[in-house]
This record gives structure tokens, C-alpha cells and sequence, in this order.
């Protein structure tokens, strides 16, 4: 009978995570676009191309996504893609002028910047914003050129630009932006012709190469020879393509815009074979941003962490089957988008803060599915599951809605290129991701606590709950001994693997920077986490109430450990800062 009920908890949640898939890929189909030309345009052409980008190759997709987040912040100002806007700025730019097109991240300078623009304004300013407009811009956090060149907005700039603490690096932020929208810096920016040879150092071309002047003419750009060495039937192909694009597009023509596009897109593969990434890797890595890097997956595991909590709370095993299946599910698609990264970037995704959060708690809930198979049999089955799927929530869910979060993938700095950075890295990220689970089975005995339970905890220390939890009656062990003991469990190797990552780190800075410590904000709270868990530790020894003073400094560990990764990587500038 258990084997039926596990099999259609499995079921159940794969059928769900299924559902949840369909949806989101129904939504992210969806246009938010009416005009027709958008309707019926089609840029999926684009995703066969490969762009040379900050020195590395990218799918469009990729490289679209990645340039519009930098202008709009992840938001989408006119509904439309990011391939398709990012081509629509740079042929038609008038369209965006009185656009809300730039993202301002911080609400209270939004704020700021609506008031100063909904005040009276002089005769040569435009008018004052209404009362719905300024909403808008505070809730959405986009604003127009048209409205950044108002005085009333460039004496709110200029004064902000004087504050280098709080403010300079959003006018910069909103420079950098401006900047990016100019049709002439996209347009060298894509540079989609690969060169002749298989030589990885020589620079891509752009559109405006292939009608460079002949080398040694006056004229003659810098990549000059660099066309001159290309196929010319190819580039006679690629100057009446991309020039038939680029005119289609401006009169709007889709149909001659899908032509062009094939037209355009078909040779590039064959010019550099040795250089060109292949056709599956391309579709792989566009797939990836299309699908938002499965950050979605958030919503799976928040199935799980509902079922895990209501067979915790009612010790219902039915509830516990669905709830492990909804856990696997999520774990599954979680891998993928890992294994995903990872294969794209051609390296181990942890060195932006993006990668930094999706693959600690990846590594959390691999562990909790460890866990979960030792003490399947005792009374601590269940929890890891629940903490692992509550972490995965948490941190999918700040990946999936934070553009603070850039999902972007960018070459690794040379300096990072060093194994013991590699295993310190993916230990102290690991630690962490233990933590957090700890934190949520502490909150937990303390919610239970409150509600007038009893001040017990293990006898015997979590571990030892997992050793001898076959022989024991899990329905005869209390709620508080078995929360106790799971916090103490992902404690114990939460403490062991933090110590080994803040070890191993100063012999990686030892070796990179010539010093093991150097009092980085970073490794500054990373020691106080450990002193945390230490004194938590020692405490444990000699008071009496052991399982409050348990999930209070496991609490209380959690809450450094996420200042360290919040507030040192966004407010406090350090060596380790990954914003």
C-alpha cells in the first residue's frame, strides 16, 4: 500500500511540474506587442547566429538579453522580446525616444525623480506628469529619454551625481544605459561575422564592415583586410541581406524581413567552421534565456515545501510521498538548468552572484536528497527534503523576480582561473545553502515553542538520530526532539564544510593575492558566521533549554550569513563583491 501511495505522489507532482511547465512556456510565448508587423515578423533566424561579445561567443538571444538588461533591467518597456527590441533600437530609434525604456532600480530615486517631473514646469519644460504617470514610474521603475532631458530631471541627475555614496553609480548606471541605446553602439556592438581562419583571437565583424572601402584606401576601416580575406560571393550575400533586413524592418515589411533574415543567418555557420559554435549549442543556450533560466522553477518547489510542511505538521505520509515527488521534480529541472549553465559557459557556474545563489542551494537540495536516503527510515525523514525545497523557493524565487540578479553569462577574470578557488568556493556556497536549511527547521521548533510546546530537543545530538533512528519508533519520538535534530544535523556539516571553505580560501589568497587574509568585508563575515555556529556549539554544552538556544543562534547564523551575501555584495565595495 506505501508503494502505491509513493507512486502516485510521484505521479501527482510530475503531472503538476509538467502543468507548471506548459504554462510558463504558454506565458512566455505570449506577445505583449499589438502592432502586426510584430505579430508575424519572425527573428527565430537570430537564435542560429552567434555573437562576439565582451570576448565571448554568444547565441543572439543570449547577447540580446544580456545588452537590453543592461538599458531596461529585465523589464520588458513595450512587451517585445529582447532579440526583437534590441534590433527595433537600433533601426528605428525614434520609436524610443518618448518610450519608458530605462530602469532606475532604486524605488525611493524613482520617487524622487516623479515628484521633481510631476511639479509645475517652466515654459520651455515639458508638462507636468500626472498623478497616474508618476505611479508608474515609481511601481515600474522605467522612465523615457524625453523625461531625462527635462530640466526638471537633470537637476535631480546632477545632484545625485554629487552624492558618490548613495546615488553616483545610478546616474551612471543611467549614462551607461543612454549610451547603449545609440543605434551606432548597438550596431558595433553585433558582431556577427565570424573571420576568415580558425584563429580565436582575431575580432568578429559587424554589419557596417562589409561596406568598408577596399585596404589602403583613405576610407578603409580597421577590419578592412579582415573582409577583404572573406569569401566576396559570401559578402556581396551578407551586404544585399543585412540591407534588405534593415530597410524591411524600418518600412516594416515582415514578410521581406523574414526572407532577409534566412538569407542573412544561412551562410554565417559555413564561413569559419572552426570558429562557430554549432547549431545545437546555440539552440541550447537560446533555449536557456527563453525559458528565463528555469528560474520558474521557484513554483515547483514551493509544491513541495506545501506538502513537506503538512506531513511534518499532521505526520501524514501520503502528504510526505507527494511532497518528496514535488521535491524531485524540482531538484530534476534545478540539475538542468545548472548542467544547462554549465555546459554553455563552458565552465562550473559559480563566479557572478546569479550563479552564486542558483547553484549553492542546487547543491543544498542535493544534499537533502542524501540526507533524505539515510534517514528514510527514521524520524527525521521529510525535514531535509522541506529545507532544501524551501531554500531552492527562497532562491529561485530572487533569481526569477531580483534584476539585481543579472542572469547574464560573461567570461570568468583570469585571477578566478585557480583550482583552490574552485573547491573554496563551491564549499563556503555549500555551507551556506546548509544553513539556510537549518534555519528553517530551527524557525520551526521555535514557531512550535511559542504555541506552548514542550523544551525538549535530541538527547543524543542529530547525528545520532540519523545512526539509530532504524530501531526507533519515529511516531514515539516528540515533534521538538526531531526538529532539534535535523537543525543539529545540517548544523554539524553546515560548521565542518564552512571551516574547510574559509581554510582552503586562505590558501587560494595566499597563492592569487599574496597574503592569507587580508580582513575583507567578505571574509570578515564569513568568520563571523563560523563564530556563530561555534558559540552555538559551546552553548549547547552547558545550558539547559539546549533545543531554544539551538534554533535561536541557528537563526542568528543565518542572519550573518545572509548580510554577508546581501548587504557586503550590494552596499559594502570588497575583493569579494560580486555587484
Amino acid at each position: 500500500m506505501m508503494k502505491r501511495v509513493t507512486w502516485f505522489g510521484v505521479g501527482c507532482s510530475l503531472a503538476l511540474g509538467l502543468a507548471a511547465l506548459v504554462v510558463m512556456m504558454l506565458l512566455r510565448s505570449s506577445r505583449g506587442a499589438d502592432d502586426a508587423f510584430f505579430a508575424t515578423v519572425d527573428v527565430r533566424p537570430l537564435n542560429q547566429m552567434a555573437v562576439s561579445y565582451q570576448g565571448r561567443l554568444k547565441s543572439y538571444e543570449s547577447f540580446a538579453t544580456e545588452y537590453v538588461s543592461m538599458i531596461s533591467g529585465g523589464k520588458r518597456p513595450n512587451g517585445l522580446p529582447p532579440g526583437a527590441m534590441l534590433m527595433d533600437l537600433m533601426i528605428r530609434p525614434e520609436v524610443y525616444v518618448q518610450v519608458d525604456v530605462i530602469y532606475i532600480k532604486k524605488k525611493p530615486m524613482r520617487a524622487e525623480l516623479a515628484a521633481a517631473l510631476a511639479r509645475t514646469s517652466d515654459p520651455l519644460d515639458l508638462p507636468a506628469i500626472d498623478e497616474a504617470r508618476r505611479k508608474t514610474i515609481i511601481d515600474s521603475g522605467l522612465v523615457s529619454l524625453t523625461l531625462l532631458a527635462d530640466s526638471r530631471a537633470r537637476e535631480v541627475l546632477e545632484r545625485w551625481s554629487r552624492d558618490m555614496i548613495r546615488t553616483t553609480k545610478a546616474v551612471d548606471q543611467i549614462n551607461v544605459a543612454r549610451q547603449l541605446m545609440q543605434p551606432e553602439v548597438i550596431a558595433d556592438a553585433l558582431r556577427f561575422i565570424p573571420p576568415a581562419g580558425s584563429d580565436l583571437g582575431k575580432p568578429w565583424l559587424n554589419a557596417a564592415d562589409l561596406f568598408s572601402a577596399p585596404p589602403g584606401s583613405p576610407e578603409a576601416t580597421a577590419n578592412a583586410d579582415a573582409v577583404a580575406a572573406l569569401d566576396p560571393a559570401t559578402v556581396a550575400l551578407l551586404r544585399s541581406s543585412w540591407g534588405s533586413f534593415f530597410h524591411a524592418w524600418r518600412s516594416q515589411d515582415a514578410a521581406q524581413v523574414n526572407e532577409a533574415l534566412r538569407a542573412m543567418t544561412n551562410p554565417l555557420a559555413g564561413m569559419s567552421p572552426a570558429l562557430y559554435p554549432s547549431k545545437a549549442k546555440l539552440a541550447w543556450e537560446s533555449a536557456y534565456f527563453t525559458l528565463k533560466h528555469l528560474t520558474w522553477v521557484w513554483l515547483c518547489y514551493l509544491l513541495a515545501v506545501i506538502f513537506l510542511l503538512m506531513s511534518t505538521v499532521y505526520r501524514w505520509d501520503t502528504a510526505r510521498a507527494i511532497g518528496l515527488g514535488a521535491f524531485s521534480t524540482s531538484f530534476t529541472l534545478h540539475t538542468c538548468a545548472v548542467g544547462l549553465r554549465w555546459w554553455v559557459s563552458g565552465r562550473w557556474p559559480n563566479t557572478n552572484m546569479f550563479e552564486a545563489v542558483t547553484t549553492a542551494v542546487w547543491m543544498g537540495a542535493l544534499v537533502g536528497i542524501v540526507l533524505e536516503i539515510a534517514a528514510r527510515k527514521s524520524a527525521l525523514r521529510g525535514l531535509f527534503a522541506l529545507g532544501g525545497a524551501s531554500a531552492g523557493m527562497v532562491a529561485m524565487m530572487s533569481a526569477h523576480f531580483l534584476p539585481e540578479l543579472d542572469g547574464s553569462i560573461r567570461n570568468i577574470m583570469p585571477v578566478l582561473h585557480d583550482l583552490w578557488l574552485y573547491i573554496h568556493t563551491n564549499v563556503i556556497i555549500a555551507s551556506y545553502a546548509l544553513i539556510f536549511m537549518a534555519s528553517v527547521t530551527a524557525l520551526m521548533y521555535l514557531i512550535r515553542r511559542i504555541s506552548g510546546g514542550k523544551a525538549d530537543y535530541a538527547r543524543a545530538g542529530g547525528a545520532s538520530m540519523l545512526i539509530d533512528g532504524r530501531t526507533r519508533n519515529a511516531k514515539a519520538t516528540s515533534m521538538g526532539e526531531v526538529l532539534d535534530g535535523a537543525t543539529l544535523v545540517l548544523i554539524e556539516l553546515a560548521f565542518v564544510m564552512l571551516w574547510a571553505g574559509i581554510v582552503m580560501g586562505a590558501i587560494w589568497a595566499d597563492h592569487s593575492w599574496g597574503r592569507p587574509w587580508g580582513w575583507d568585508p567578505k571574509e570578515v563575515f564569513a568568520l563571523n558566521t563560523f563564530l556563530v555556529f561555534l558559540v552555538l556549539l559551546h552553548v549547547r554544552l552547558k545550558v539547559r533549554d539546549k533545543g531554544l538556544w539551538t534554533a535561536v543562534l541557528a537563526l542568528a547564523g543565518c542572519g550573518v550569513m545572509l548580510f554577508n551575501w546581501i548587504v557586503i555584495n550590494f552596499v559594502i565595495a570588497g575583493l569579494h563583491s560580486y555587484a
